[in-house]
């Protein structure tokens, strides 16, 4: 039992630096402040042209059970809310009064990605992403890169080494993996081996470039040999994603696979998944412990060239 307790937490909690997390912290909050933000319009749009929800989502059911639907499902409580989300982010990023602005970041995300999902049937493509987010806010994201551990620097209370640094990227890996797992199973449980026919990816690719208008899809469909192959590949790449969970050395090959993978699903089929393109790039940066903290001592450490003296006339 000890041997098992020391292991787990040698996988979740190994002693590292918050530079990897607080490298996450900043790419993942730019990504969703000036990237991926929730549009106002949009929420509006659906607020205003909609006086039932049709699928309300948990977190939606439960703000309607606790406060008025006057109080809070209106334009100007939207607004508020998208404002206070924004500015979060904005604080969220530079490090100021970090676990706090990560928190409200991360709870206006779930807001408006929930009330979006009310109203219509989605694919839950942010909600990854939007956990990642909130397991930031309860992580040391602003103990380095940050204004607040400039502000703990001044005092004489400079960030150390730490063993809760790294759990927030090694979940988002397990969540990943699952999640890809899942996909994969699911194609086998329901089509069997059948399913890399490539028949079953023409067919679908052939729907949605003609619905879509995506003529890099249309073509795609006529190829059936490739068709065969990208089924193979797609079931093989989410089936055994999990692999990188067992072997780290090939962790960053399922990464930049995960990065191909959806720029590829983006084009031929126009699905979105930007947030798990993102959660491959911050792993692929920064699940490596050691990679990226060596490269910003590289950076702080390096010291401009002397100039050699100059010669008298």
């Amino acid at each position: 039992m000890k041997r098992l307790i020391a292991l787990w937490n040698s996988y979740w909690f190994p002693t590292t630096s918050t530079l990897n997390l607080a490298g996450s912290r900043i790419v993942a909050v730019a990504a969703q402040v000036f990237w991926l933000f929730p549009s106002l319009n949009g929420d509006l749009n659906y607020l205003t042209k909609n006086s039932e929800f049709s699928d309300p989502q948990l977190f939606i059911r439960a703000l309607d059970a606790l406060l008025p639907r006057e109080l809070i499902f209106t334009a100007g409580a939207f607004t508020v809310i998208h404002w206070v989300t924004f500015v979060a982010g904005l604080a969220a990023l530079v490090g100021f009064f970090t676990r706090t602005a990560l928190f409200l970041l991360a709870l206006g995300t779930w807001f408006f990605i929930s009330h979006a999902y009310s109203y219509s049937d989605v694919h839950h493509t942010q909600a990854l992403f939007a956990i990642f987010l909130m397991v930031l806010a309860f992580s040391p994201a602003g103990d380095s890169l940050s204004i607040d551990a400039l502000i703990r620097r001044r005092r004489g209370r400079a960030a150390g080494l730490t063993d809760t640094a790294m759990w927030p990227l090694k979940l988002a890996h397990v969540l990943l993996a699952i999640t890809y797992f899942s996909t994969g199973a699911a194609k086998l449980l329901a089509g069997g081996l059948g399913w890399m026919n490539g028949y079953t990816l023409q067919n679908y690719i052939f729907n949605t470039g003609i619905n879509r208008d995506i003529p890099i899809g249309i073509w795609l469909a006529h190829q059936h040999t490739l068709c065969v192959l990208l089924s193979i590949a797609t079931i093989l790449f989410e089936v055994f994603f999990f692999v990188s969970l067992l072997v780290p050395r090939v962790a960053p090959l399922f990464f930049v696979g995960g990065i191909l993978f959806h720029i590829g699903l983006y084009l031929i089929a126009g699905h979105p998944f930007f947030e798990h393109i993102l959660l491959n790039v911050i792993l692929l940066l920064f699940l490596d412990p050691e990679w990226f903290p060596a490269r910003v001592n590289r950076l702080t450490s390096r010291r401009p060239a002397q100039q050699p003296a100059r010669q008298a006339a």
